[in-house]
């Protein structure tokens, strides 16, 4: 008999109860251990390790007892991988098709013990596949229940929590003026409106010793008590708790706390504000006669700066020099010409500000970034009007609009077939979000095009993700027609022919699209499936193999 070493891994969403002799992570564990129990038969065997996560959400990866444990599995000490739901593990369909890769590489067995099955076979992973549809279904719909409720809290004047204010404590779940750091929030708007520059408010605060907000998260962390930076200065000079208001996107309500700062105060700093900018910008960035100086770096890490060629061009009886810009790698004494990396700036331009406007219209996306409401800034607005002038004029200088671009870019990793980009939403952010927003990293693949040596180099991004409404539509069937054969809905694959009026053979063939890779049908839904892949194709497909990866050879998908 061979042994198998069993995990358990347990998980809940919040803290409530944790410090309780006996709690829900107990719970799990004691069912696990149970089921582990009735197995040894099978040879099973319980870890003494344990892989628990108390107060993270199924929704994401980042989770300490859940890291460990793959790190665990990638190391070969773990056989059979036990959960009470399978929920627990994961409630994000994408996170466990990666999570399937990583137990079938390691030939690791997942079980859930209140669901009765396993990885092991191709109809356990159809099952799983469909629970965890369903389990991603219902935190999506929880998130909206919450995102609402805020709304509704914030329109009434409550304080929703997230990172506390400085000026302010909280008490029973509600502001209380600090009176110390009030004076400090005091200080800060009478002494901007004396100076009217957040630099010299900045090193001015430094003198007088004030500094920000000492903070301690739940891991007993500590954080700040530090200078402020001038997107800090900004924030706060901004932030409408500080005259008695909460906000809700672009809208300002009455709020239920004192006011520190008077309106007229308040008029008068905004009024200085919109005369000087007031925009986050980096100390470090430098007026630029291209978009991207300071931000671009080539496939091995090196700075890219700006050149150009010029040309010698006859038009209209007249001989005008025209000039081609691009950026190049920066290269050190020792590094070989031959290794320089070049792209023309015109096209890299035009092909990241579109991504990036495209990005920032993602409502979803941009507020899964920053944990929760976006609101619409200067910088925002600021980015269609740059995009414009850059088609017009190809060029940009470093005025505010520019500046306004540099405070949302971090940098900018450009590979052979793509941009990897890192932008920092930071200004998009409520100013009482519940977490600080970290740099958000998307990419944009593209291909690099040159027609004979002497042709331009054009950039051209790959056509964004095209949903496929027929194919979506032939997957759809294919497992709505397995859960009714599995669950004896449909007697036979005959009478789902007959009942949707097919011609005989069709539901067959239809049918193993059910066990497609969970990647694969991802893509799909998404629209990111390659050109070739059409409803017509997979309808013609002789024979669809159960193994994910031989899936991906016969499909033309690349492996994850």
């Amino acid at each position: 008999m061979i042994r198998q070493r069993c995990a358990i891994y347990t998980r809940k969403s919040t803290e409530e109860g944790l410090e309780q002799s006996f709690n829900s992570l107990d719970a799990q564990r004691e069912a696990c251990a149970a089921y582990i129990l009735s197995q040894k038969h099978e040879g099973w065997a319980e870890l003494s390790e344990r892989y628990d996560d108390g107060g993270f959400s199924g929704g994401t990866m980042d989770r300490p007892g859940l890291q460990q444990l793959l790190e665990d599995v990638r190391a070969g000490r773990i056989d059979v991988i036990v959960v009470y739901k399978v929920d627990r593990l994961t409630r994000a369909l994408s996170d466990f098709a990666k999570m399937v890769d990583v137990f079938d590489g390691a030939g690791v067995s997942f079980v859930s013990v209140t669901q009765a099955f396993n990885t092991t076979s191709s109809m356990g992973r159809l099952t799983l596949n469909v629970l965890l549809s369903f389990a991603q279904f219902e935190r999506e719909v929880t998130a909206e229940r919450i995102r609402d409720k805020v709304a509704a809290s914030k329109r009434k004047g409550m304080w929703m929590g997230g990172a506390i204010p400085l000026g302010y404590d909280v008490v029973d779940k509600a502001l209380v003026v600090n009176s110390i750091e009030a004076e400090a929030i005091r200080t800060i708007f009478v002494e901007y409106l004396a100076l009217g520059s957040a630099r010299q408010l900045s090193e001015r605060l430094d003198v007088l010793g004030i500094v920000s907000k000492h903070r301690t998260d739940r891991h007993g962390r500590v954080s700040g008590g530090t200078s402020f930076s001038r997107g800090a200065l900004y924030n706060i000079l901004r932030n409408p708790i500080y005259i008695g208001k909460t906000r809700h996107k672009e809208e300002l309500h009455e709020g239920l706390h004192e006011a520190i700062i008077d309106v007229g105060t308040w008029k008068r700093v905004q009024t200085q504000l919109a005369d000087h900018g007031g925009k986050t910008i980096r100390s470090t960035r430098r007026p630029a006669k291209r978009l991207l100086n300071g931000v671009l770096f080539d496939s091995k890490g090196r700075a890219m700066r700006t050149t150009y060629a010029s040309k010698s061009i006859r038009a209209d009886g007249t001989i005008r020099t025209k000039r081609y810009w691009y950026y190049t790698s920066s290269l050190s004494g020792s590094e070989d010409k031959s290794e320089i990396e070049r792209l023309p700036a015109d096209e890299i331009e035009r092909v990241v500000l579109k991504a990036l406007n495209e990005r920032l219209a993602d409502t979803r996306w941009l507020a899964d970034q920053i944990n929760g409401q976006a609101r619409e800034t200067t910088a925002v607005g600021n980015l269609r009007t740059i995009e414009q002038r850059v088609l017009e004029n190809g060029m940009t200088t470093g005025d505010a609009q520019s500046q306004d671009f540099l405070s949302l870019i971090d940098r900018i990793d450009a590979h052979r077939d793509r941009l990897v980009i890192s932008v920092n939403l930071a200004e998009l952010a409520e100013p009482d979000a519940t977490h600080p927003p970290i740099p958000a990293i998307f990419e944009i693949l593209f291909q690099k095009r040159q027609n004979g040596c002497a042709k331009p180099i054009v950039i051209a991004a790959e056509h964004a993700p095209q949903q496929d409404p027929d194919l979506i539509a032939l997957v759809a069937d294919a497992r709505r027609w397995a859960g009714e054969l599995l669950e004896e809905r449909a007697s036979s694959i005959q009478q789902i022919t007959d009942r949707e009026g097919l011609r005989s053979g069709s539901v067959s063939r239809i049918l193993p699209l059910a066990w497609l890779a969970p990647d694969i049908s991802t893509a799909i839904l998404e629209g990111r499936q390659p050109s070739h892949i059409t409803a017509k194709k997979l309808r013609a497909l002789p024979e669809l193999p159960l193994d994910w990866a031989e899936q991906h050879r016969v499909l033309g998908f690349a492996q994850p």
